[in-house]
C-alpha cells in the first residue's frame, strides 16, 4: 500500500514474456537493485576520491573497503538476504536514490553534454525512485530545484527539459495512482491497512510525530553490546521491547541490531563527514544543500510510528552522503584515517554478517531454501530454530 508500484511496473513485461515465471521474480528484481545500488555506490566514492590528495593505489583500496562496508556492513545485506515483499521496494528506493545521488555529484562540475546526460540520469532515478518508495523519492525532487538553479546559460532550455521531464512525469503518475487507489493525492493513509493495531494508531495518534525522534534515534544507534558467544553462533539477536511510554503503536522494536554496531564504519565516517559541512573550505551551499534534504528524510523515518530494521535503509542515504563528503574533504585526516576506517569496515561486516544470518536463519516466516541456508551460515542446528 504505502509501498511505490515500481517492482509491479518491473514485473508486468516480464509477466508477458515468460508467464510462467509468476511469483517468481523478487530474486531477479533484488539481483537487479542490488547490482544497481553496488555500481551507483562505487560511481559515488570513485568520484569523491579522485580530487583526494591520496596516491592511486591508496584510492583503490581505500574504494574496494568502502564497497566491501556497503554489502556486508549496512542494511543493505538484511534487505537482499530477505527478499520479501517489504524489502523488495526498500530496495529499489535505496538503489534509485544512491544513482541519483551519484548524479547530482557529477552535475557539480559536468559541462555540456555531460551535464545534460547527468541531468536526465538525476531525473530518471529520482523519479524511479519516488515510484519505488516515497521516503527515497521525496528528498530527491527538494534537490531538483538546486540543480535548477545553478543551470548556465547556454543550453539552459535543453538542460531544464532534461532535468523536468521525466521526475515531472514521475510525480504525476505517483499523484494520479494515489488518487486512483485511495481517492487522496498523497496515499498517506492507514484507512486500508490490514493491520487493525497499526491502523487505529495511526488513526488515532498520526503516522508522523517529531516527538518520536529522540526514542527512534536512540533505538536505531543504540550502543548495547549484541549477545555474543564462543561458540556458534557467535552472535545472538532478536527483538526488544520499548518503554510502554514511548509513542509507538507496538511495545517491540524489530531492530535486532543497532547502525552503531552493523555499520560502525558508516556512522563513524558520517560523524566526521557532518563536522566536514559545517567546517569552511570542506564543503559548499550545494553539498549543504542536498544534505539538509537527506536529512529530512532522516527525521521523517525517526518520527514514524513504528521500528523495524528495514526502516533503517532509509537513513542510510544521509550517512552514505556525509560519507562521500568525508571522502571527498580529503586533506591529512582522512590519510590519517583510512586505516582506522577499513579495520571497522571489517569489524562490521563480521558482526552485521553474524546477526543478520541469525535473524533470518531462525525466520520461520521465510521460504525454506532461504531458513536453510542463512541458518548454515549462522550455524544454527535445525532443532535451535525457534
Amino acid at each position: 500500500m504505502y509501498f511505490g508500484p515500481f517492482p509491479a511496473l518491473l514485473r508486468i513485461p516480464l509477466n508477458l514474456i515468460c508467464p510462467a515465471g509468476r511469483g517468481g521474480w523478487p530474486r531477479l528484481s533484488g539481483f537487479l537493485a542490488g547490482e544497481l545500488a553496488l555500481f551507483a555506490f562505487a560511481g559515488l566514492v570513485s568520484s569523491a576520491l579522485s580530487g583526494t590528495s591520496l596516491s592511486t593505489r591508496a584510492r583503490f583500496w581505500l574504494g574496494s573497503a568502502c564497497l566491501v562496508g556497503f554489502v556486508f556492513a549496512t542494511p543493505f545485506l538484511f534487505l537482499l538476504g530477505n527478499l520479501s515483499i517489504y524489502s523488495e521496494a526498500i530496495i529499489w528506493g535505496l538503489a534509485w536514490s544512491i544513482a541519483a545521488l551519484f548524479f547530482a555529484w557529477r552535475c557539480r562540475k559536468a559541462e555540456g553534454r555531460a551535464l545534460t546526460l547527468s541531468l536526465l540520469g538525476f531525473s530518471i532515478c529520482a523519479a524511479c525512485a519516488l515510484l519505488s518508495r516515497v521516503t527515497f523519492g521525496a528528498p530527491l525532487i527538494l534537490i531538483a530545484p538546486l540543480l535548477a538553479m545553478r543551470l548556465p546559460r547556454p543550453n539552459r532550455s535543453r538542460n531544464f527539459v532534461a532535468l523536468l521531464i521525466p521526475l515531472g512525469a514521475g510525480i504525476v503518475f505517483h499523484v494520479l495512482l494515489n488518487y486512483a487507489k485511495f481517492g487522496s493525492l498523497t496515499g498517506a493513509s492507514y484507512e486500508f491497512y490490514i493491520n487493525s493495531a497499526h491502523r487505529e494508531f495511526a488513526r488515532h495518534h498520526g503516522i508522523f510525530d517529531l516527538r518520536r525522534v529522540p526514542y527512534s534515534f536512540a533505538d536505531y544507534f543504540n550502543l548495547a553490546l549484541p549477545s555474543f558467544h564462543l561458540h556458534r553462533p557467535f552472535l545472538t539477536v532478536d527483538r526488544h521491547p520499548i518503554s510502554y511510554s514511548a509513542p509507538f503503536s507496538l511495545p517491540l522494536s524489530e531492530t535486532f541490531i543497532s547502525l552503531s554496531w552493523c555499520s560502525t564504519w558508516l556512522v563513524a565516517a558520517a560523524i566526521i563527514g557532518t563536522g566536514c559541512l559545517f567546517w569552511r573550505g570542506r564543503s559548499d551551499y550545494f553539498v549543504r544543500w542536498i544534505a539538509a534534504a537527506l536529512l529530512a528524510e532522516f527525521l521523517c523515518i525517526l518520527s514514524y510510528f513504528a521500528l523495524a530494521e528495514r526502516y533503517t535503509a532509509d537513513l542510510c542515504p544521509f550517512l552514505l552522503f556525509c560519507l562521500v563528503v568525508f571522502l571527498s574533504a580529503g586533506g591529512i585526516m582522512l590519510v590519517r584515517a583510512r586505516y582506522l576506517l577499513s579495520a571497522l569496515i571489517v569489524v562490521s561486516a563480521v558482526i552485521n554478517l553474524s546477526a543478520v544470518s541469525y535473524w533470518l536463519g531462525s525466520d520461520r516466516n521465510l521460504p525454506a531454501e532461504t531458513q536453510i541456508f542463512w541458518s548454515a551460515v549462522a550455524g544454527i542446528k535445525r532443532t535451535q530454530i525457534r
